[in-house]
């Protein structure tokens, strides 16, 4: 069954008013925001082309990232998670996933530069509190990349959906 979804858009908030059907969350708004990362905003700040690769691992294995440079130095990972979920409560598989990718970018033999990249602030704030208490590793740089309005739009509406999807019903 497809989903259906009336959605009321006001100047700083969407909000979900009635969804029925669906059978998966549909993930092609966090894709979308992932590539706009990957092909727009990260060569313009690093003045070179980045594409998503498989990179060797110290421990010889594999890992594919997000985001790799031409020159295979900048390994980035990226998250469109918020920290919370959508009942306000923490995102503590969402933050495992972030730990995971991270043990692989620490390991990632030819990169000189890491990079997490956040496109929700809260879930950047919440990893640079980790580091400030020295709960996560300080060689990773923690980044918060601001999406074009109507990415960021898609991916909320996504995330409302897929929200809905996974809360019971009454």
């Amino acid at each position: 069954m497809a989903t259906s979804a009336i959605i009321k858009q006001t100047n700083s908030e969407i909000v979900l008013l009635e969804c029925q059907g669906g059978t998966m969350a549909n993930t092609k708004a966090q894709v979308k925001a992932e590539q706009w990362i990957v092909t727009e905003y990260l060569p313009m700040q690093f003045n070179q082309q980045f594409e998503g690769k498989l990179i060797d691992l110290t421990w010889r294995g594999k890992f594919k990232f997000d985001a790799v440079s031409d020159d295979g130095k900048i390994i980035a990972s990226i998250s469109t998670s918020a920290a919370k979920t959508a009942k306000g409560k923490q995102g503590s598989g969402k933050f495992h996933k972030i730990h995971s990718d991270t043990l692989y970018l620490l390991h990632a033999s030819s990169a000189t530069k890491r990079l997490l990249i956040f496109t929700e602030k809260d879930m950047q704030e919440h990893f640079i509190r980790e580091k400030g208490s020295g709960r996560f590793p300080p060689g990773v740089d923690l980044i918060y990349v601001e999406l074009p309005d109507s990415l960021k739009n898609q991916v909320k509406i996504a995330r409302l959906l897929a929200s809905q999807e996974v809360t019971p019903k009454e």
